[in-house]
């Protein structure tokens, strides 16, 4: 009954602020439930350097590879002064006259390249 009658006491004189801290736990739970599902999402090993399909975008394939946009904005024909803007692998490849297995190959040499490059800036 005391949390009833505190709630009903900010309630009725600071009203704004339990409104305020309303929203921010509504905010916190729903990027808190975000940032998990997404972490869990790529941690699974099945996410982890998939094979390119046609409804897969520019984003995708770097969460799925872990790679920086300097690596698969070439590979993929993208203007590097653009954001790819969630456009489909299906509509990269038929824009540039290419299958999804030669985009495929362009984003494995790529990739492999980078990291090797990463393995020899570690030595």
């Amino acid at each position: 009954m005391d949390n009833i009658m505190m709630i009903r006491h900010l309630w009725q004189h600071n009203r704004a602020a339990l409104i305020a801290f309303a929203i921010a736990v509504v905010a916190l739970l729903y990027f808190g439930f975000q940032t998990l599902s997404q972490a869990l999402y790529w941690n699974d090993p099945a996410h982890r350097d998939q094979a390119l399909a046609g409804w897969m975008t520019p984003r995708y394939v770097a969460q799925s590879y872990h790679i920086p946009p300097e690596v698969f904005v070439p590979a993929l024909f993208l203007n590097p002064a653009q954001k790819p803007r969630r456009k489909s692998l299906d509509a990269i490849a038929k824009e540039n006259g290419v299958t999804l297995d030669d985009l495929q190959v362009r984003i494995d040499a790529a990739v492999t390249d980078w990291r090797n490059a990463l393995v020899e800036r570690e030595r």
